[in-house]
């Protein structure tokens, strides 16, 4: 048996040992070289392009990215230092121009750090690159180019929005998610690369995940080369940017989700992918396409997804597509449903509603869902098998309708349409002459989306106590002649957005009602501990009556003349509250409250800071649905 003494281990094994001096030695000897082929890949670079800027050269494990690089090239960091052994090909990075290290290793820290290559100070946590003021310095300013490293695999919620500069952004084939309002609201944005790997295998590995918002707002984007990885889209992801012209989409996607492309205006073309299933609601609302062809396997699409495409007129269908067609005479394109036997009408064709001013709904058709936003229709007729139709999907002009009398779905009664027992009122569309005040039916129990959009010169509006709910928009926007809104004793359920954003009606409600009160055209719950919805434009400062233990979802959205708001002491819940509150830059959390909703703060655009008077973690979900992600969280330590 040897027997090692504890000296002789110390003096191979210690601090200042034998082996542990060679390993210093080797390792300052190896990254000196780096460091030294690094410097002088740079100095060759400059030597054939002058334009060449050290701060856009980025190379990792799978990527090689800089400003002057011709196109069609590839490579990853041995492209840049050759010598590079395979033990640090996964712990060296070069991000803008610079080498960092990405090691736990005290020794190789100490040693890297005496030859000035800095521990990589970039925040990215098990693979996601967080929200925090210092990633934000992974932007070169000069170019306005932002490269992340290919140690990521999720860009994190906020990470990067509303980063000023910002033009370019280049995307690894190692993310393979980018969270929701990751790069939102970039004003100056106007490329995104999603760089993508065939594996041996064959398949393509790359962003696979673009979440909700994730790019919205963007207003200056025109080209975003996405990777074919992509197999989900979020709602909302490229809502408003306006300018984009170009734009691919993967194959693997199958749903297209609400709102993904809405008031994209410069969009004139797209390639629908081939495996696409569905377009859900309004995902290409207010482009600007000129032909669009509908593939194989699609099946379904939502409400008013071409809406306002106002220069659409040619729609082909794949063959082999057997629930669509298009009647190029009538320029209505057509969802069939074989099993149940039902029609819809999902678009209208703008030079098809702008020959006449009478729109004839053919008979065999069962729904209407596409909004009909024009000025010209007076009087629409509706066919007996007519089963789906609600106010947004009639012309704005409308001033009478004409209905089949074999119809078992609606009825006709005192310029108002409602469904056949008079339980739902769809539209009142009095537009003649101002009207004091009209009657409605006895029977009606609902009050449904946008029902009063068409009543233009109506003045005073008072519910029957039979009405037991009032939908979101009901009275909203449209009417600036209504005075006051009078609602019954038996009201259940009012939707925070009933009046839309249309604050100037004066509110009341029957004192009778044991459901809601509103005080000071404010809408609470009876006993006022849920503020249920503020019904005026708030100007300044607001403050939560002292008794409100909970804000329910949307009470303040779109105030965006509120610039601070006081919440108080006893509130414990605060739902999705806040959305669109523009002119709010800060506000602060009290330690009583508990539950935040996910979207409470989502697209107030300016509202920086979040102080939250309790621990770190204490309240789930953060950020909440702000831009800014987790740095504009400030939580009491």
């Amino acid at each position: 048996m040897i027997i090692i003494s504890a000296a002789v281990v110390l003096t191979l094994f210690g601090e200042n040992g034998i082996i542990t001096r060679a390993k210093e030695a080797r390792i300052s000897s190896d990254l000196a070289v780096y460091k030294e082929e690094l410097n002088m890949y740079i100095l060759n670079k400059h030597t054939e392009n002058p334009s060449f800027v050290n701060e856009t050269l980025t190379a990792g494990e799978e990527n090689l990215v800089y400003n002057t690089q011709p196109q069609g090239e590839k490579g990853n960091i041995k492209t840049v230092i050759k010598s590079l052994s395979d033990e640090y090909l996964g712990k060296l990075e070069i991000i803008k121009g610079e080498l960092l290290i990405n090691t736990k290793d005290k020794l190789e820290i100490e040693v890297a750090q005496k030859l000035g290559i800095e521990v990589n100070p970039y925040d990215i946590i098990d693979g996601v690159l967080i929200s925090s003021n210092g990633n934000l310095l992974l932007m070169d300013e000069k170019t306005g180019t932002l490269t992340i490293p290919d140690t990521v695999e999720e860009i994190g919620e906020g990470a990067f929005s509303n980063l000023s500069g910002l033009k370019t952004i280049i995307i690894p084939s190692t993310v393979k998610r980018i969270a929701m309002n990751a790069f939102a609201y970039n004003s100056t944005l106007e490329q995104v690369i999603m760089q993508e790997r065939e594996k041996e295998d064959g398949t393509i590995e790359g962003v696979e995940y673009i979440g909700e918002m994730a790019f919205q707002n963007c207003e200056n984007l025109i080209t975003v080369q996405m990777a074919n990885s992509v197999k989900e889209i979020e709602r909302y992801a490229f809502y408003h940017c306006e300018k984009l012209q170009n734009i691919t989409l993967s194959d693997n996607i199958k749903v297209l989700k609400t709102h993904t492309f809405s008031d994209c205006t410069s969009l004139t073309k797209i390639e629908l992918p081939k495996n696409l299933e569905e377009i859900e609601a309004r995902a290409f609302f207010k482009c600007n396409l000129k032909e669009i062809t509908l593939p194989k396997n699609l099946e379904k699409m939502g409400n008013d997804v071409f809406g306002q495409n106002k220069n659409l007129s040619i729609i082909k269908i794949t063959e082999g597509n057997e629930i669509f067609e298009f009647d190029e005479t009538r320029g209505m394109l057509i969802q069939k449903n074989n099993e149940l036997k039902e029609k819809d009408i999902v678009f209208m064709t703008d030079n098809a509603l702008k020959s006449n001013t009478t729109l004839d709904v053919p008979e065999g058709v069962t729904g209407i869902e596409v909004v009909l936003d024009i000025y010209n229709i007076q009087t629409v007729k509706l066919p007996s098998s007519l089963k789906n139709i609600d106010a947004d999907k009639l012309p704005k002009s409308v001033s009478k309708i004409e209905l089949d009398p074999n119809n078992n779905t609606y009825v006709v009664e005192g310029d108002c349409l409602y469904t056949k027992d008079k339980k739902k009122l769809i539209i009142c569309y009095i537009k003649d002459e101002i009207i004091e005040k009209t009657d409605l039916a006895e029977e009606l129990e609902i009050i449904t989306k946008k029902a009063f959009k068409q009543a233009t010169n109506l003045k005073n509006i008072e519910l029957p106590d039979s009405v037991l709910s009032v939908e979101d928009y009901a009275f909203g926007g449209f009417n600036p002649k209504i005075e006051s809104i009078v609602l019954g004793e038996k009201v259940e359920y009012i939707d925070p957005l009933f009046k839309g954003t249309n604050y100037l009606p004066q509110v009341s409600i029957s004192s009778n009602n044991p459901n809601y009160s509103i005080e000071n055209n404010v809408l609470y719950n009876k006993d006022k501990t849920e503020l249920k919805a503020v019904l005026y434009n708030i100007s300044g400062k607001y403050t939560v009556n002292s008794n409100v233990t909970k804000i329910g979802n949307s009470a303040f959205s779109n105030q965006h003349g509120m610039t601070e708001v006081e919440l108080p002491n006893k509130l414990i819940e605060i739902g999705s509250s806040f959305n669109y509150c523009n002119g709010l830059e800060k506000i602060e959390i009290p330690s009583s409250v508990t539950s935040i909703n996910t979207y409470c703060f989502s697209n107030s655009s300016n509202l920086k800071e979040i102080r939250v008077h309790k621990k770190k973690g204490s309240i789930a979900g953060p950020p909440w649905g702000c831009i800014y992600g987790d740095k504009a969280i400030i939580w009491d330590e």
